[in-house]
């Protein structure tokens, strides 16, 4: 260790005794911001603004920051050796995502380690096709992963392990990632296999582990791997540049700031750059937080917090948190169009800046979206330019805006508030005016006044309010891991959560004196007797002072030229459409260049050949028709995906045309949703359960498969499970929409058996069920065998013949079908998918609102539970203006749906067996019950149940009692029922 340096205002360190007592430490910190406008930089000690740069963003961003540096310290009049460190937010990694810029990405090699699952769902089949040609080097499969117990699917294979090395070898593939499935909960096994590769590949292969990058959602997290391991040769390069530009400052230490808003040391951000991907926003909430607090501490004060920061290009506005943190995204996101699932702020961005082009045409005023960004100062008017820009009709010099006529000024500015508010409104979640804090370097042309905001706060210093939030980043540490209580309780593993986490902070650098907790969610898993419940920990702490290694020769003093400066040629401008680079995630998103109206699906006689477009239909339809359960289909649309673009068919056969005497089998998988997004299914746990029924029943053919259900997964898994025989899915289902136990279908309203019935967990393990007593024992002894098969397992039950088949509920998936390219209509045309879906479906809308709280439990096997919307509008159209919440009680599927208006009775809006649904207000996207969470804005709607539902039987095996519920079937405020038309009937021959 080198002797404590202690230093002077005209010299550099100079090395004394060690026995000698160690100065104190310096406290200046340099936060900078690189945006796609403007790099600005701040000086801090003790928390307060000692000076403040804002510059253009350079084309050599390396350039940019370094004098941005430099002009802080030199307004500060402070020396530069005594700034202890420089903390910096970026968006140099994700622009080159962005860019698909194949001089700063690599191909990446993936080895799963997985046993036989996932196969059915190999890497990079999502990826958009350039950054997948860019991307996809090779991927091998290998024995290994755990069940959602814990326990082993299989022991490590490091034989198998040996061959994929000498497949990368032979592939001159460098960067490899590694994944395990529940590697999140035991990383033991990724990391055996990370040191097995390393020792077989040698030097100069760069190998990663997937747990280090991601959440629980294999498939999420693997994408993020593979930006991660795609970008990490250049990030490298990146922060060797962001090295050598803050040498001057002496011994000074680099830190990079992340996604949630907490930091890395420079040397983990060039390991993790995806971890740093909307650093940005998260700055400039933190920084808001901090400058205002002085005007935001009344604790008594419960209004809603909202930070709006306009830059030159965009304008982000997001909640903050009482811990000073904005809220973060609970659903998965895409980057540049690759689904992933780690953490980025809930932030609400739209295209409206201080550079934004203000154009008249005719009698319309219109602001943005295009800007001129970092050009504000050369082509705005105000500034002696041409363009007329946002910032000009707020401009104080009269003589450079003379020609800007106060019509245009008055319009232009109305479109700026009207944009603002209706931004504002959509990320409100709750009732009364706001508290904004305004922030960024655009926010003078925002007016003084702003609907459902009572107070506006522009603190002092908010031109930088993003560098100061990078430079009070703190580190943080997280778990996110599924537990099975046994001997310990819930409340015991959390704690253990929280020790793990608090041991991975202080492990990053964090000071274990000042830790504290910002996040505890305790999820049950859904369809397991075994109470296993996924935890989430996070915990920030502050820095330890003096915790990261310096940038100099530990052993020497710096000089100018003790770093040589890098060569980084591809060093640009940050992509001034930086803000979109995250979105949330919609199922889907459909390629604009095809017509949805105009489009038709492949007929052939009595066969519907199914494309790419149709299968992007089906997954927001069947989740829809799925009512908040039956799980995301993503897993199986990717496989579904890679069947088509090997050129293989996948076909659904007309239900009226069936033969008497064909034979189908009913289909699908039991078990959680949640295992079903981490131990992705293989290719033989549902023909695995098929095969049994059908040496049960005595059958050696079939002619057709249906769902056991039309929603979500286990539609999607019909048609795999169709297609690995070489059959067709039947346009029809055993439900109609979707209900938890296997019992609850139109076959048992008729007390036809379930039995003879199988499941199988893809691995050889089949458990048949040949005659037990009855429907419901049946379904009591294939829970608890779906439990000891890892709680997910496919599902096969008693064959249906043709006479049956063509009695079964009528159409449904074209009717998915139709209710997905109603919603997609919508989006391409830019209009409201809940009006389209509610004209089309016959439904109504019984509320629009934003979720306040969830609260979950299981019981045998299901979770159970209730969440709370409050409305963001006081105009209701499910009821007067006096609304205020809505509550939705569900048992896997939502149940139930109640008004509650102050000083009146609850009323029932709906109720099951009629279909109730949420759907993301933004886009349309049906949201599943794990989705649930707080802050999400949604519309909930109801469409009418199948008639076969509302029968005294029906309504016995489906309606409110048979969940427990104390109210009775109305069925008169839900809209009519029309029975869905076939696709055959809508665009077969002739129409």
């Amino acid at each position: 260790m080198s002797p404590p340096a202690t230093f002077k205002a005209s010299e550099g360190p100079i090395y004394v005794e060690a026995t000698m007592p160690p100065p104190k430490p310096a406290s200046c910190i340099i936060g900078i911001d690189v945006g796609g406008t403007n790099t600005d930089s701040v000086i801090l000690q003790n928390e307060e603004v000692l000076a403040w740069y804002k510059t253009p963003t350079t084309t050599d961003i390396q350039e940019g920051v370094e004098r941005a540096i430099a002009a802080v310290v030199q307004k500060a009049n402070i020396p530069s050796n005594h700034v202890g460190s420089v903390k910096i937010g970026t968006t140099q990694f994700v622009n080159a995502v962005l860019e698909q810029d194949s001089s700063k990405l690599d191909k990446v090699a993936i080895i799963r380690l997985c046993g036989p699952y996932s196969r059915g769902s190999p890497p990079f089949v999502d990826f958009p096709p350039k950054l997948r040609a860019l991307m996809e080097g090779h991927f091998g499969y290998v024995d290994g992963g755990y069940q959602v117990d814990g326990s082993l699917i299989l022991p490590l294979n490091v034989d198998q392990l040996k061959e994929q090395a000498s497949i990368i070898r032979s592939k001159s593939i460098t960067s490899v990632v590694v994944i395990g499935i529940y590697s999140p909960s035991d990383p033991r096994q990724e990391e055996q296999a990370r040191k097995i590769l390393a020792e077989e590949l040698g030097p100069g292969y760069d190998i990663s582990c997937s747990y280090a990058i991601g959440r629980l959602g294999f498939l999420e997290r693997e994408n993020a791997s593979i930006l991660n391991a795609s970008l990490r040769r250049f990030a490298g390069h990146v922060i060797d540049g962001f090295r050598y530009a803050v040498q001057k400052l002496g011994r000074c230490k680099l830190y990079i700031t992340l996604n949630d808003g907490t930091l890395s040391k420079a040397s983990t951000a060039a390991e993790y750059p995806v971890r740093c991907f909307s650093s940005g926003p998260t700055n400039s909430a933190r920084g808001a937080a901090l400058l205002a607090k002085l005007q935001t501490s009344d604790t008594s004060d419960d209004r809603e917090i909202l930070v709006v920061d306009v830059g030159g290009t965009t304008t982000d506005i997001c909640a903050l948190l009482k811990t000073g943190y904005p809220r973060q995204s609970a659903a998965f996101v895409k980057i540049a169009g690759v689904r992933t699932n780690f953490t980025i702020p809930d932030v609400r961005s739209i295209a409206l800046g201080g550079g934004s082009l203000v154009r008249v045409n005719g009698a319309q005023t219109t602001v943005g979206p295009d800007s001129v960004g970092a050009a504000l100062e050369k082509e705005g008017i105000s500034f002696g330019g041409k363009t007329l820009t946002a910032t000009d009709l707020v401009s104080k010099d009269a003589g450079a805006t003379e020609n800007v006529s106060s019509h245009i000024k008055t319009s232009a500015l109305h479109e700026i508030q009207r944009a603002l508010e209706e931004a504002i409104d959509i990320v409100k979640t709750k009732q009364g005016d706001a508290k904004v804090i305004l922030v960024g370097g655009g926010s003078i042309i925002i007016p003084g006044k702003i609907a459902g905001v009572g107070e506006v706060v522009r603190p002092e210093y908010l031109e930088v309010a993003n560098a100061v939030g990078a430079a009070i980043g703190k580190i943080s540490g997280a778990v996110d891991m599924t537990v099975v209580p046994g001997s310990r309780t819930i409340d015991q593993e959390i704690e253990t959560a929280k020790a793990i986490a608090i041991e991975r902070c202080v492990a990053a650098g964090g000071n274990s004196k000042t830790i504290e907790v910002v996040e505890v969610d305790a999820v049950p898993v859904s369809y397991v007797t075994n109470g296993a419940t996924r935890l989430l920990v996070r915990v920030v702490g502050d820095l330890v002072e003096g915790y990261e290694e310096t940038h100099s020769s530990p052993d020497s003093p710096i000089t100018s030229d003790a770093l040589e400066k890098p060569s980084i040629p591809f060093l640009r401008k940050a992509n001034t459409g930086d803000s979109s680079a995250a979105t949330k995630g919609s199922s889907y998103e459909v390629t604009e260049h095809i017509d949805i109206n105009a489009y038709r699906p492949r007929i052939e006689g009595d066969l519907w050949y199914l494309s790419e477009l149709d299968l992007q239909f089906l997954q927001d339809g069947t989740g829809v028709l799925g009512v908040g359960s039956c799980g995301e289909p993503y897993p199986a649309y990717v496989a579904c995906l890679l069947a088509l673009r090997n050129g293989e068919d996948i076909t659904i056969m007309r239900q009226d045309t069936l033969p008497d005497d064909a034979v189908v089998l009913v289909a699908g998988f039991m078990g959680s949703p949640t295992v079903y997004l981490e131990r992705i299914p293989g290719l033989n746990e549902v023909t695995d359960a098929m095969k049994g029924v059908m040496q049960a029943a005595g059958i050696s053919t079939f002619d057709a498969v249906i769902p056991n259900e039309i929603g979500g997964m286990n539609a999607f898994e019909a048609l795999l499970a169709a297609h690995r025989f070489n059959k067709s899915a039947l346009d029809s289902d055993l439900v109609a929409r979707a209900y938890p136990k296997v019992w609850q279908t139109v076959r048992c309203l008729e007390d036809i058996p379930i039995a003879p019935a199988a499941v199988a967990d893809g691995v050889g393990n089949t458990m048949m069920f040949p005659n037990p007593r009855d429907n419901l024992h049946a379904e009591d002894l294939m829970r608890e065998a779906c439990t000891d098969l890892g709680s997910l397992s496919g599902m096969c039950v008693n064959p249906v013949h043709g006479v049956e088949a063509r009695a079964l509920p009528k159409n449904s998936f074209s009717h998915a079908w139709m209710i997905g390219r109603s919603i997609a209509l919508s989006r391409s045309l830019k209009q409201d998918p809940v009006t389209s879906l509610l004209t089309t479906e016959h439904g109504i809308l019984l509320f629009t609102g934003k979720i306040i709280s969830v609260t979950r439990h299981v019981a045998e096997g299901f979770t159970r539970g209730s969440v709370l919307l409050e409305a963001f509008s006081e105009r209701q159209p499910a009821a007067s203006d006096s609304v205020t919440s809505l509550l939705v009680d569900f048992e896997n599927e939502n149940l139930s749906a109640i008004l509650q208006t102050p000083g009146q009775a609850d009323k029932v809006l709906a109720v099951c067996p009629d279909l109730i649904t949420f759907l993301d207000k933004a886009n349309g996207a049906p949201l599943g019950i794990s989705d649930y969470k707080y802050g999400l804005r949604v519309s909930v709607i109801a469409l009418r149940a199948p008639p076969m539902w509302i029968t005294k039987r029906g309504l016995e095996m489906g309606g409110p009692k048979a969940f427990g519920l104390d109210m009775e079937y109305q069925g008169v405020s839900v809209g009519d029922y029309e029975a869905p038309k076939s696709v055959w009937e809508l665009f077969g021959e002739g129409k």
